[in-house]
């Protein structure tokens, strides 16, 4: 749909353009003051040349005055991926938190059951001490 609108309003400035260079096909002299330079060129493309520098000009200002809002934007999505790393660090360690709390419970449940679960083993010297006893 945008597509559209630009393309009527781009068509008529278009045409407009093209009719002037076809209608304005006669020589003018530039001078440039205060220097010694004369330049002759068609007024059509003094005209569109002008109209150029100006889109120049005013496309140079908008992309300067923007970058203050460009920074942001970089210095807010940087700060939005380190919070994005943060939760996943900090999910990491719920789970295993989470899964430490199940083991802590489980072993809590056996207990109070009167099951005796094994206790862990510090090595292979503490398997071997366990079945001598």
């Amino acid at each position: 749909m945008g597509r559209f609108f630009s393309w009527i309003i781009l068509t008529p400035l278009v045409l407009g353009l093209v009719l002037f260079a076809a209608s304005n096909r006669a020589d003018v002299v530039l001078r440039l003051w205060p220097f010694d330079y004369e330049l002759t060129a068609p007024v059509a493309l003094v005209g569109v040349g002008g109209l150029f520098a100006g889109f120049l000009w005013g496309a140079v200002t908008v992309w300067i005055s923007g970058g203050a809002a460009r920074g942001r934007a970089r210095r807010e999505a940087y700060r939005a991926e380190a919070a994005e790393r943060e939760v996943e660090r900090c999910k990491t360690e719920v789970e295993v938190l989470e899964e430490k709390l199940r083991a802590a419970e489980a072993r809590a449940t056996a207990a109070a059951s009167g099951a005796s679960l094994p206790a862990p083993a510090e090595g292979p010297a503490a398997g071997a001490q366990r079945h001598i006893l």
